[in-house]
């Protein structure tokens, strides 16, 4: 047979079997993004309903320090420093259940608090004497939800949460590119959240789609598909919590299938270049495997580490850099192979310098301040990493030639979204809010962890005379105190001998370390008594100083059994005058 003649025969079903075997791979990206969105819905609701819980639970502190006051005017002082200080709340209300009066702290109507259509639901697993209401409008802009503690004289005290600020919180929960998380009140049928602050208060299509029934029929958890608005939705929803609050969270159809469109169009494209499609087609499926590993990582150095292995398997580059950014205190800190952060640059000019989506590739000659420090001294790439319009982190990759900017902007994409859950579930999970400390959850993990061996030492810091700073100097300056107590703990016990600086609560503080005996256990905490009752705080112009105290055992038995044997320590420590430091000597 002639071969032009034989092409001419074979070209229709080898073009037919190209296109077969390209929708093939689309149809299989299709299940892996389905896949990964499922995934990263179900730790949206997670992470969404910990964010929730964590507010409520910080509610119930003010709550007891209101229950505690004893004059009208003492409450009434507590109650606006509380509301100046804390955006997200919106009033605190006291109710007197004798007079059934109802008395804002800001002197505002209490028409939408009288209404009897507010439902309670008790909070037993949070304390006692507490509950969480259904959302109701104070004013035609206004939605509230309020956290509820009854007093021993039957009394109440509501505090009040403004749903426009708290709503902000879940902006950074992301499925894929266009999905977000939002919650319904299931009492009131009505959205307690939304990205969108226009939208709170306002009945949920969503969950009047169908997610209602299954709710109403027990289905308190489960997945729901849906059309709204010209799209497919695929959701998973979670509505087992006592607030009686539905999480949803998910995304289009569209937003799945876009992954999937690049294969598409090059099955049209490339009709006669098999080997390429199906090169790209491997290429990508083990690009997305490798990025989704990113989404699995809890720690910034574990997700270096990671990121660093993506771009070496699918980059050519001579070097890469990758740098935190912390927006509160405006540095730039980079992670070392133990996890220490290393501050590296403060400069808050530079971080609004960077844009979202943005991908340089530059000369030497035009590195910016950061790259500089960072010694980059060759052509490279920098890729900002933003949580919405907040900068989280900058890639710096050094590369004699370009490299496909398709792949980039792809690690760029999921590294954003991996790196902005990583960040809230450690915030939430493992760290205090003020002093970025570990919390006593995380220590008593590592208590557990590092139990019975022979050289972990637990210590705890107490401030001494700390309410007299606060009564004397303010809250703002005890908690500069906390601060800076914070900050020279971290300098004085560093990894890797340092397992865990935690803040234990209020004023006192807890280290886990190693040491060589009992007697290099107390040089350390020592030095860093020695460190503080020789720091130099200056808050608003004005001196500060202060000691501590210390106590010291051996991570011996079981955590309760150590923490307490610290605290012993602690108090002889304080009985012997303060700023001591007293080793409980074990006995076998």
């Amino acid at each position: 047979m002639a071969l032009p003649k034989f092409l001419i025969r074979t070209l229709r079903p080898y073009i037919i079997l190209l296109v077969i075997g390209m929708i093939y791979a689309a149809y299989q990206q299709l299940n892996k993004s389905e896949h990964i969105a499922y995934q990263q819905s179900y730790s949206n609701l997670k992470t969404g309903s910990e964010l929730i819980f964590s507010q409520v639970e910080a509610a119930s502190s003010k709550l007891y320090l209101l229950d505690d006051t004893s004059s009208v005017s003492e409450f009434d002082s507590i109650a606006k420093r509380i509301l100046k200080h804390t955006p997200t709340y919106s009033d605190i209300i006291y109710v007197n259940r004798e007079t059934n009066q109802y008395r804002s702290a800001l002197l505002n109507s209490t028409d939408a608090e009288k209404n009897p259509d507010i439902t309670w639901r008790p909070l037993d697993g949070i304390a006692e004497h507490l509950a969480v209401s259904s959302i109701y409008q104070k004013t035609p802009k206004e939605w509230v939800f309020a956290v509820k503690y009854t007093q021993d004289n039957a009394n109440e005290i509501w505090l009040e949460f403004d749903l426009k600020y708290t709503t902000q919180s879940l902006r950074g929960l992301r499925t894929l590119n266009e999905g977000y998380v939002f919650v319904v009140d299931s009492t009131t049928g009505r959205l307690a959240f939304h990205p969108d602050p226009n939208r709170i208060g306002t009945p949920s299509v969503s969950y009047h789609a169908g997610i209602s029934e299954q709710i109403n029929h027990g289905l308190l958890f489960g997945k729901y598909e849906y059309y709204y608005k010209g799209q497919f939705k695929m959701s998973v929803y979670d509505g087992d919590n006592p607030y009686k609050w539905v999480f949803i969270s998910g995304t289009d159809r569209s937003d799945i299938l876009s992954s999937s469109y690049q294969f598409s169009l090059t099955a049209i494209v490339i009709a006669s270049l098999l080997f390429l499609a199906i090169v790209i087609n491997y290429l990508t499926y083990q690009l997305n495997t490798s990025l989704a590993e990113l989404n699995n990582k809890e720690e910034l150095v574990d997700f270096k580490h990671n990121l660093r292995e993506i771009l070496d398997r699918f980059c050519h580059h001579k070097g890469v850099q990758l740098c935190f950014y912390d927006a509160d205190y405006g540095h730039f800190t980079t992670v070392d192979y133990h996890g220490n952060t290393n501050i590296i640059l403060r400069d808050r000019n530079l971080a609004k310098h960077f844009s979202p989506s943005s991908l340089s590739y530059t000369g030497k000659r035009y590195a910016d301040p950061l790259a500089k420090k960072l010694q980059i001294n060759s052509r490279h790439y920098t890729i900002p990493l933003f949580d919405k319009e907040s900068l989280i982190g900058v890639i710096y990759m050094k590369a004699t030639f370009p490299t496909y900017r398709s792949i980039l902007r792809m690690i760029r994409d999921y590294s954003e979204v991996a790196l902005t859950n990583l960040l809230l579930h450690k915030k939430l999970r493992s760290k205090d809010v003020m002093t970025h400390l570990d919390n006593k959850l995380t220590l008593r993990e590592k208590l557990d962890k590092h139990i019975d061996k022979e050289d972990v030492y637990l210590a705890i810091v107490d401030i001494d005379h700390f309410k007299r700073v606060n009564d004397s100097l303010g809250h703002l300056v005890g908690d500069q105190v906390i601060i800076h107590t914070a900050d020279l703990m971290k300098k004085c016990f560093p990894k890797p001998n340092s397992l865990s600086v935690a803040r234990f609560g209020g004023e006192e503080f807890c280290v886990l370390f190693r040491a060589n005996d009992e007697n290099d256990a107390y040089e350390q905490c020592e030095m860093f008594r020695h460190l503080v009752e020789q720091s130099k705080l200056i808050c608003d112009d004005v001196p500060v100083q202060y000691t501590v105290s210390i106590g010291i055992t051996l991570n011996r038995d079981s955590q309760h059994i150590s923490i307490g044997r610290a605290d012993k320590a602690l108090y002889q420590a304080k009985g012997l005058g303060r700023n001591q430091v007293v080793l409980n000597t074990f006995q076998a």
